[in-house]
């Protein structure tokens, strides 16, 4: 049983980096979708980029609810699970460092999909989207 509870906790870590990856995705697609949007364009399009914001918001927002759930076992079980004793307590210095990163990058995703909501609202009443 014990293995199976190491296994557990191995691949919510895991899956916690990968979460992390996808939030780092989905900030760079709200950044160039931001910047991309052209000035005149059909209706099509413009339904279509309403349902690309929907999504990119979605799987942006179940990336972050994922890291900060997975997040609690993965501090609780740190030392036990990636604790590298070689690393010393350099690895603090790093795991700061990456959250400052991470950090960073959440809250330029933040920045963009509200620029982004701007849009999509402008062409949700456009269309009657409601």
């Amino acid at each position: 049983m014990h293995d199976l509870f190491d296994s557990i906790i191995m691949t919510v870590n895991y899956s916690h980096d990968i979460a992390t990856a996808m939030l780092a995705v989905s900030a760079l697609t709200m950044w160039v979708l931001s910047g991309q949007y052209p000035a005149s364009s059909d209706a099509k399009f413009e339904l279509f980029y309403v349902k690309i914001y929907k999504t990119v918001t979605r799987v942006a927002k179940d990336s972050l609810y994922w890291i900060l759930l997975a997040g609690v076992p993965r501090i609780i079980y740190y030392k036990e699970f990636e604790w590298s004793d070689m690393a010393g307590d350099l690895q603090i210095v790093a795991i700061v460092i990456k959250h400052v990163a991470m950090f960073t990058l959440v809250g330029a995703g933040t920045y963009f999909w509200s620029r982004l909501a701007k849009k999509v609202r402008t062409l949700k009443l456009k269309h009657n989207l409601g």
